[in-house]
């Protein structure tokens, strides 16, 4: 005697894994040749609040943080000690003209391995 079972949770997976994909797929980042190039671009983001927004990237160059523009509010994401993604974030309101934090999204598992931050003063 054999049974057969159906699971419709296993056909919506896809669906599933879909939906909970990460929020830094939403995010745009610049390429810096220097570390100094980056720090410069991003001053007013450090001086706002946001630490360590650039990393090395892989290959060579630097990434700045990553940024999204949502309805008139830009949110930028740093780095971590350890070049891994930031769990809090800046936001810009054009409107408004002001600066804020927010919980920045979370990486999935290895996403940025390999990675490392520099150090600045400030």
């Amino acid at each position: 005697m054999s049974k057969s079972f159906t699971f419709p949770l296993m056909a919506a997976l896809p669906v599933l894994l879909a939906s909970c994909g990460n929020d830094l797929d939403r995010y745009s980042r610049t390429t810096y040749s220097s570390y100094e190039q980056c720090l410069i671009a991003n001053r007013v983001l450090i001086d706002r609040g946001l630490s360590n927004p650039c990393v090395y990237r892989t290959g060579g160059g630097y990434y700045g943080p990553y940024v999204r523009v949502v309805s008139g509010t830009t949110r930028y994401v740093g780095y971590d000690r350890l070049g891994k993604v930031s769990g809090s974030g800046l936001t810009y309101d054009s409107k408004r003209g002001s600066y804020g934090s927010f919980k920045a999204p979370v990486s999935r598992g290895g996403f940025m391995s390999g990675s490392r931050s520099g150090s600045f003063g400030g």
